[in-house]
């Protein structure tokens, strides 16, 4: 089973994902680009880097909005093939993706993906004020490039899930310390599991 906790860099979404996967026994997973080139490629773990970090620059370079949200889906489409080997806390899912590159011009591209089957059994989608995102990754990194950039997208990302009837939920967490988000996010991810179990023995 594999439920993504979702959100921008600043939200509390790392600290949340390795909190839930340490109290429920999953595994913690926060790269499946990376874990998909050790796999398909056989690399060491600095060669998978290596490549990473090339593709990712060449992406962002040169590439069009259309080919990233591609490139990031066929990743998670990947994944999916795991769904029911292991249990998995990801960290960032199609909801991240969609946030950062989900447009007009790219809104079909998910679609296509979700069709697919690219969305997990359920995401805890974080959110906060942009003046608590930066104040948090200024906190951890003050030479963090995303400083550069902190505005949100202003795309269209709850009405696209709720639309294609995504079971995702949504945790505010500004001003909030990391135990009552640890709180609410329990409370999701419980009921995640529940809703999951009593399908299956539908």
């Amino acid at each position: 089973m594999i439920i993504s906790v979702d959100g921008y860099d600043g939200t509390g979404k790392t600290t949340l994902a390795k909190k839930l996967a340490e109290k429920y026994g999953y595994n913690y997973v926060s790269n499946p680009l990376l874990n998909m080139i050790k796999c398909t490629k056989h690399c060491s773990n600095e060669e998978a880097q290596l490549i990473k970090n090339n593709l990712e620059t060449r992406l962002f370079t040169k590439g069009t909005t259309q080919e990233i949200a591609k490139f990031y889906c066929k990743t998670l489409l990947w994944l999916k093939n795991y769904e029911n080997d292991f249990k998995i806390i990801l960290d960032r899912g199609i909801l991240t993706t969609y946030a950062v590159v989900g447009f007009s011009e790219t809104k079909s591209i998910f679609e296509e993906y979700l069709d697919k089957g690219c969305f997990f059994k359920g995401s805890i989608y974080l959110k906060a004020t942009e003046q608590e995102r930066i104040r948090r990754i200024y906190e951890r990194n003050p030479n963090d490039p995303d400083l550069k950039y902190p505005q949100w997208h202003k795309n269209d990302l709850e009405d696209f899930a709720s639309s294609h009837n995504l079971n995702y939920k949504i945790i505010d967490t500004t001003n909030k310390t990391i135990e009552e988000v640890f709180k609410e996010g329990k409370i999701i991810f419980e009921s995640i599991i529940k809703n999951n179990e009593n399908n299956l023995t539908m």
